[in-house]
């Protein structure tokens, strides 16, 4: 099979996906600030050569455009929920339409691999191009990474002859990981709930944002709700633990959302139903940081 394009229109045909995997690199590395505490061991890129885009090309008998991983991106976390909180960031760019999320799914090959797989899809505006590009993108654990790395070196792409007996003991090294990852998960879980126990320095993170809104609102919080929060709130300032508490139990919010309600005699209004549906969380994020601004109108309202 004959190369659809030639080495310079194929490095032309690249440009975009480098872009678009640039402009990521750098904003993942603003949101990893945004977001602390989470642990990421690695975050590494690669760019299909012109050779191994006309070998898959030919191997699979597509033509090179048709490839969905020209641009490649992993990212290796500790646990699997710091996982789930490096796929919001993508999902935030879909919100903001920056990108489209085409896959999403769990990897778990019968050779032991296991992964997350993105493939996050950008139209022009992104890349300064006429072109649409992608990005494939692989989430795992540092887990996960120790067997995929040990594989990629011993097994993948090799002509080397193994036993039956030897994958088979092989791949069952892939699900003892598989069941360290849960241990870990689970001693993760009192890391977390020390980290928002301890002292007015210990810094926010959406794990310790869980807690603290389960804590003073017995409410649950999903853990993207969580991300999107405690962005916000890091760019306002609070970024600690303890200024999130002080946050949370300021007396002059409660009560602007106590006047808030007291419009329910005002015929339907819209303001006292969009407030008697939201949680208690979501009003102090909402309004508390706007509360003369809400006052304000509170004021304007009752008196008409």
């Amino acid at each position: 099979m004959i190369p659809d394009m030639n080495r310079d229109e194929y490095l032309r045909f690249r440009r975009p996906y480098e872009r678009a995997l640039r402009q990521l690199l750098l904003e993942m590395e603003f949101f990893l600030e945004d977001v602390q505490g989470i642990n990421t061991h690695t975050v590494t890129h690669r760019l299909k050569s012109f050779e191994s885009a006309v070998a898959k090309s030919q191997k699979y008998k597509l033509p090179i455009s048709d490839l969905q991983d020209i641009a490649g991106l992993r990212i290796v976390a500790a646990t699997a929920n710091e996982v789930d909180v490096i796929a919001r960031f993508f999902y935030r760019k879909a919100d903001a339409k920056d990108l489209t999320i085409s896959k999403d799914e769990p990897i778990a090959k019968d050779d032991g691999y296991r992964a997350r797989h993105l493939v996050v899809e950008f139209d022009g505006h992104y890349t300064r191009s006429v072109s649409h590009t992608r990005v494939e993108v692989q989430l795992q654990t540092i887990m996960q990474h120790a067997y995929n790395f040990i594989s990629r070196a011993w097994v993948y792409k090799t002509n080397r002859g193994f036993s039956e007996d030897w994958r088979v003991e092989f791949q069952q090294v892939s699900a003892d990981l598989a069941n360290l990852d849960n241990r870990i998960a689970k001693l993760q879980t009192d890391v977390l709930d020390s980290s928002a126990k301890s002292g007015p320095n210990e810094p926010l993170t959406p794990f310790s944002y869980q807690r603290i809104v389960g804590e003073i609102f017995s409410e649950m919080v999903t853990i993207d709700d969580a991300v999107d929060s405690v962005r916000f709130l890091v760019d306002l300032g609070c970024d600690t633990n303890e200024k999130l508490r002080t946050f949370f139990s300021r007396k002059d919010i409660r009560e602007l959302r106590n006047r808030c309600l007291k419009l329910e005699g005002k015929e339907g209004h819209p303001l006292y139903k969009l407030i008697h549906e939201m949680s208690l969380h979501h009003f102090f994020i909402t309004f508390g940081v706007r509360v003369d601004a809400m006052q304000r109108l509170l004021q304007s309202l009752t008196q008409t």
